[in-house]
């Protein structure tokens, strides 16, 4: 019999060619969705040191996370197939005209806020005093084509409107409330921490849903606030963004600041939800991935937000998807970090 011929030889090396075409296509073309899957549950006492706080729980809180990267052929179609992985739209995740970079920035800013926050709600649980100081309007987003895009960064905090200091969202909107489109207004702002003048000319904004159209410079705004606790507090979450973690940064810190008590009573607690300012338990993202994180870590206990007024909760959606993967942990819906403290209370600890 004949060995192959120079024809068919030619014919496997282009079909070697073309397929390592395709697959080169597969991994690095992106597409306009983002792919979302299970990340990992941390152990936080490694992360979070309280001056002076104990650290010798027999258990652990832990935060979960969610993986979340740009699409490319190859995600598009495993999300297809796997129901641990979830496509989101571009639009969705990224506000209009903002980069990815942009995105990291105000995910690392909303993070460092959820901390500050955890430590607020933590300390005063813990009966200790907290200063709350408000330093003005945090730039979370330009909108495309809008005046403050040609001047505003993410990060930026806004300190005054003309002759009058801003301190707040709501003495923003104040400032501009007897503006109208074409109006200049003077701007001063704090970028790394030098302040900054600009002349903005307002626009009449899109109205918001039931909201009626008003003049305005184009930001997606959020409160900044200075929050001082009389202990140091350090958290080294790396480069983890969202506000996600706010109820299991404010649990550990608690139980550092309370050497009477071991809060974990030797169970291993995962959970997720964002700590607000009056203590209530804040809706997230991505729940059934962090189940599944949790699962993956050994979790025995998870916290889901059980906010009630959502058509399906955060606290249904984790029952249903620990009742599909089998998990074998106890799901405990909270509404506010007091629903977390009396059922940590009542626990038996475990043998």
């Amino acid at each position: 019999m004949g060995g192959p011929t120079v024809k068919s030889v030619r014919q496997s090396r282009w079909l070697i060619v073309v397929l390592i075409g395709l697959l080169t296509i597969s991994l690095y073309i992106p597409l306009p969705y983002y792919v979302t899957r299970p990340g990992s549950a941390m152990e936080l006492s490694p992360i979070i040191s309280v001056e002076g706080g104990k650290k010798d729980e027999k258990g652990a809180f832990m935060l979960t996370t969610v993986r979340m990267g740009q699409a490319n052929i190859a995600w598009y179609v495993y999300s297809k197939f796997s129901p641990d992985a979830e496509l989101i739209d571009r639009d969705l995740v990224l506000n209009k005209g903002e980069s990815n970079e942009d995105y990291t920035k105000r995910e690392l800013g909303v993070m460092q806020d959820s901390q500050m926050t955890a430590e607020a709600m933590a300390f005063r649980r813990a009966g200790y005093p907290v200063k709350i100081q408000k330093l003005g309007v945090l730039v979370n987003g330009t909108l495309e084509g809008m005046p403050a895009a040609k001047v505003l960064k993410v990060g930026d905090i806004i300190t005054q409107v003309d002759d009058k200091r801003i301190t707040d969202t709501n003495e923003l909107f104040a400032a501009l409330a007897n503006k109208k489109a074409g109006d200049t207004i003077a701007l001063t702002y704090l970028r790394d921490k030098q302040e900054q003048k600009a002349s903005l000319t307002l626009v009449e904004l899109p109205a918001d849903t039931g909201q009626k159209a008003r003049p305005g410079f184009g930001i997606r705004p959020a409160d900044k606030t200075l929050i001082e606790v009389p202990k140091k507090v350090n958290i080294n979450s790396e480069n983890i963004g969202g506000p996600s973690a706010g109820l299991m940064f404010t649990l550990e810190i608690y139980d550092q600041l309370r050497p009477d008590i071991d809060l974990t009573k030797g169970y291993r607690i995962a959970g997720t939800g964002t700590i607000n300012p009056d203590a209530t338990i804040g809706r997230i993202g991505g729940i059934n991935h962090k189940i599944i994180a949790a699962q993956n870590a050994g979790a025995e206990i998870f916290f889901a937000p059980d906010d009630s007024d959502a058509p399906v909760s955060n606290y249904q959606e984790a029952l249903a998807t620990a009742k599909r993967v089998g998990a074998k942990m106890k799901i405990v819906p909270v509404k506010k970090l007091d629903d977390a403290l009396v059922y940590l209370e009542s626990l038996t600890p475990k043998q």
